[in-house]
């Protein structure tokens, strides 16, 4: 399994931006090469407090932008559409464990009571 950040909706759009084209084979090629990328600028960044010189700051988003987008964000687009459940499917097989990495982290799911200063967030 890859370990990649938490990938967030913005990745997957540029993710599904930077596929969109493809062959689907070629889509969830891409793909994997995308996250791999991702979790080595990752592994650097945690590593040496830097992002990577190519890769990047770790996040699929960066990895997606280096790359050409091909078609426009548009769900009316067939292409984009197909590329989008491609990068969903992809992330989830990939990164199964995404929400279980912020368990315990300061936020409104957060096991530490007390700890979030906003009257909006709920324990």
């Amino acid at each position: 399994m890859i370990k990649v950040q938490a990938v967030l909706i913005d990745d997957a759009l540029n993710a599904a931006a930077a596929i969109a084209g493809h062959a689907p084979a070629r889509r969830r090629w891409i793909l994997r090469r995308m996250l791999a990328e991702a979790a080595a600028a990752d592994r650097h960044r945690r590593g040496t407090g830097r992002c990577h010189p190519i890769w990047g700051d770790g996040s699929l988003m960066t990895a997606a932008r280096r790359r050409k987008q091909r078609v426009g964000r548009s769900l009316a687009d067939p292409a984009f559409r197909a590329a989008l459940i491609d990068v969903i499917e992809g992330v989830g097989t990939t990164y199964p464990d995404a929400q279980e990495t912020h368990i315990g982290c300061v936020g409104s799911a957060s096991s530490r009571p007390g700890a979030i200063s906003s009257p909006q967030s709920v324990q």
